[in-house]
């Protein structure tokens, strides 16, 4: 789960996605990606069996002058005060923008004042990259009912950076159960 890192619990507008710290603005990265699975990794976590989960929904800042300042309120959400689905995203009057350091996407209103910290399709990519480099186990998402149709949809930009059709690994069924009381199980799902 690499997402909310920020959100209606904190002091400060933050990035509730990012790969990696800000040292410029460490209010607004408080945590990151890299930095969790470094620790992972040394702990001894294999690589191969981390999936990096991304969210398909925007947290909210109200009253906010901009990333790791403070805020004031959370304001509506899509189905939840402070949660926007990602296909709801920018917010009408928002300007997108993307955070170069942290590797991060928001959208900020200077007029409202409202801050909407989500991934775009750029920074999924970028994600995917990123978990590629790494040996990580793939990629998953919360939650797909916030996703995009066709060409903006973070579900499809992870699963054409990850190669697409072809480069999904198909493995035949190691399981059984012979004393299953379900015929499709005993038969090992064929």
């Amino acid at each position: 789960m690499a997402y909310d890192y920020a959100g209606s619990w904190d002091s400060n507008a933050g990035h509730q996605a990012n790969l990696y710290p800000n040292p410029g603005n460490p209010a607004a990265t408080p945590f990151s990606t890299n930095a969790a699975l470094t620790d992972y990794l040394a702990a001894g976590v294999p690589s191969s069996k981390i999936v990096m989960g991304m969210p398909i929904y925007g947290r909210a800042f109200e009253n906010t002058d901009g990333l790791g300042r403070p805020f004031s309120g959370i304001g509506q959400g899509s189905w939840e005060n402070g949660v926007w689905d990602y296909k709801d995203l920018p917010r009408p009057g928002a300007t997108e923008l993307y955070a170069d350091v942290a590797q991060a996407s928001y959208s900020y209103d200077n007029k409202s004042r409202k801050l909407v910290s989500y991934d775009t399709v750029d920074v999924i990519k970028n994600k995917v990259s990123y978990l590629k480099q790494k040996g990580l186990g793939g990629s998953m998402f919360w939650e797909a009912s916030g996703d995009r149709v066709g060409e903006g949809s973070l579900i499809s930009a992870s699963f054409q950076s990850l190669g697409g059709a072809d480069g999904q690994e198909s493995i035949n069924n190691m399981l059984s159960y012979p004393d299953s009381k379900y015929d499709n199980i005993r038969a090992g799902l064929s």
